[in-house]
């Protein structure tokens, strides 16, 4: 018997992919060979050899090694427009055709497929394939991911749940992701004994890991369009948790920079009193960590003496002509997804996953499915209305 299983998530960046990324390895160990993904509705997309595909199906397909076709790994990628005029015309009108198909046919070769959902439950409705049409229109279980928290993870929980509990489809469990530090004991003791009484199962508590959302030296240079003046491969692929920007006096960017030695500086090329004082502490070992690399911005020209120091500290150096405050202004809210370059985030991904998620209880799950379903008219979104925040409110009495 071959399965399916569908991924979707309590709101946009909630970790669908990451967790597609621990499932799918964790399913290729067990059924070698035997592991597809696919993503029928996706919202981002990539140039492969000219070709406009789903970023993240992409991204599992080369860092699983699974060899799926992308025409199955996915079928859709929406585009700047194409709501409108699906509205206005119903074209493309094929589009339940070719995600039943793709499902299908990988279906019928591969043991296991993880089908990866978009946004919150309700993106999608717009082609009439919100994730709750699609899981149904699948005929497979649902395992929903949401951001960690208690109040706020259960509001959001009975929000999401109600479009699959209206289309019958059956909820696996859920995975709770992104707890903040020292927050772990807390959201696990109230949530636990919160969704243990509505009678679904919390199949793993993940922390958050900052380093899972930062991007490489490569990746970051990219999106401030900046070119590298020192790097060498290794330091291409190193990841920095985020920037510092030199807005402030020479003393005030030193002591950022002492406190976060992971993140990159992004200063004016015309600051050359942070420039000097930053490089005279990376040669002298006061600095033995930080900054992760200086990117320099604007249109004035960069001595060579900076360059060649740089390469003595071993510091990654980037320029961009872009004025600094715009280049900061680019980046400051961006959230940068894993990239299938990025070998040692997605090996971090897929130990993190596994070693938070009980991936055994999701296998027995769907070899052995019980014959309590959770879509049904009784099941979790009853439970769920008839005992609404009383429980909650004794088990935080009780903390």
């Amino acid at each position: 018997m071959n399965y399916g299983i569908y991924i979707a998530g309590g709101g946009k960046d909630a970790g669908k992919t990451t967790v597609s990324l621990g499932l799918v390895s964790y399913f290729k160990e067990h059924f070698p060979g035997n592991v597809a993904f696919t993503k029928p509705l996706g919202q981002k997309s990539t140039m492969v050899d000219g070709s406009s595909v789903g970023q993240d199906s992409y991204l599992l397909d080369t860092a699983m090694d699974l060899g799926i076709p992308l025409k199955y790994a996915a079928p859709f990628s929406t585009s700047s427009g194409a709501a409108e005029k699906y509205i206005k015309t119903g074209e493309p009108s094929d589009l339940k055709k070719n995600i039943r198909k793709s499902y299908n046919y990988l279906n019928s070769k591969y043991k296991v497929v993880v089908v990866e959902g978009t946004g919150h439950p309700g993106v999608g409705s717009v082609f009439n394939l919100s994730n709750a049409d699609v899981a149904s229109m699948l005929g497979i279980p649902v395992i929903l991911v949401l951001n960690g928290g208690i109040g706020s993870t259960i509001d959001r929980f009975s929000l999401c749940i109600e479009p699959f509990r209206s289309k019958k489809v059956k909820i696996l469990g859920v995975i709770i992701n992104k707890i903040l530090p020292g927050k772990e004991e807390k959201v696990k003791s109230v949530l636990s004994e919160w969704f243990d009484s509505i009678g679904v199962p919390v199949l793993g508590y993940v922390p958050y890991m900052n380093t899972l959302s930062s991007p490489s030296l490569g990746v970051l240079s990219r999106e401030m369009g900046a070119e590298s003046l020192y790097l060498n491969k290794e330091l291409n692929m190193k990841s920095v948790s985020g920037f510092n920007s030199a807005f402030g006096n020479t003393e005030e960017v030193l002591n950022m920079i002492a406190a976060e030695p992971d993140k990159a500086l992004v200063a004016s090329a015309g600051r050359l009193d942070v420039i000097e004082s930053v490089l005279a502490r990376k040669l002298s070992g006061v600095f033995s960590d930080g900054p992760s690399a200086m990117i320099l911005c604007g249109k004035v020209e960069i001595d060579e003496w900076i360059i060649e120091a740089c390469k003595k500290a071993e510091l990654p150096l980037f320029r961009s002509n872009a004025p600094f405050e715009r280049t900061v202004k680019k980046i400051h809210h961006k959230i940068f997804k894993v990239e299938p370059g990025e070998s040692k985030k997605i090996g971090n991904i897929v130990e993190l996953i596994g070693s938070n998620v009980d991936m055994d209880k999701i296998k027995d799950m769907l070899e052995n499915p019980g014959k309590k379903d959770n879509g049904d008219e009784g099941g979790i979104i009853g439970k769920v209305l008839s005992t609404p925040f009383k429980i909650l409110g004794r088990i935080l009495k009780r903390k």
